[in-house]
């Protein structure tokens, strides 16, 4: 019997395809999976109640006051459909803000506005308390 050289001797080849398509299967079945294992739900403690019940209370003694901006291609600035300066806007806008729950200002302008304007007004609106700023685009008539 023939002894075989070291060198003669073929290392044993090992398929790994179908060890790979498991382990990736297996991945794409785990990441599928985590958002149901993610326990979602409400959690509601005793002094959460009694805040969320005092909030309510406030909440109902405010009413939520609609703040409208309409910029004009000619400079004008309507607040609630009343023409106003940007003194006048800088005085009377906290106030109605203050009154409202949502904070939320709706602005909208002429076609023929610059954007630069508009962008300057979403600052000044934002610099003076509000807490978003909808920007509406407005029919043509």
């Amino acid at each position: 019997m023939r002894r075989r050289r070291w060198a003669e001797l073929k290392p044993p080849y090992i398929n790994l395809g179908p060890m790979v398509d498991i382990s990736l299967s297996l991945l794409v079945m785990f990441v599928l999976a985590i958002p149901f294992l993610i326990e979602s739900g409400l959690f509601v403690s005793k002094a959460a109640v009694a805040k969320g019940k005092a909030a309510q209370k406030v909440q109902a003694k405010k009413q939520d006051i609609k703040v409208n901006l309409y910029l004009r291609s000619d400079g004008t600035i309507f607040l609630n459909k009343e023409p106003v300066t940007v003194e006048q806007l800088k005085e009377l806008l906290p106030q109605l803000l203050a009154r409202s729950i949502s904070r939320n200002v709706l602005l909208s302008a002429d076609n023929e506005v610059i954007y630069d304007d508009v962008i300057k007004m979403i600052d000044l609106v934002k610099s003076l308390g509000a807490e978003d700023v909808l920007i509406l685009k407005r029919k043509e008539s």
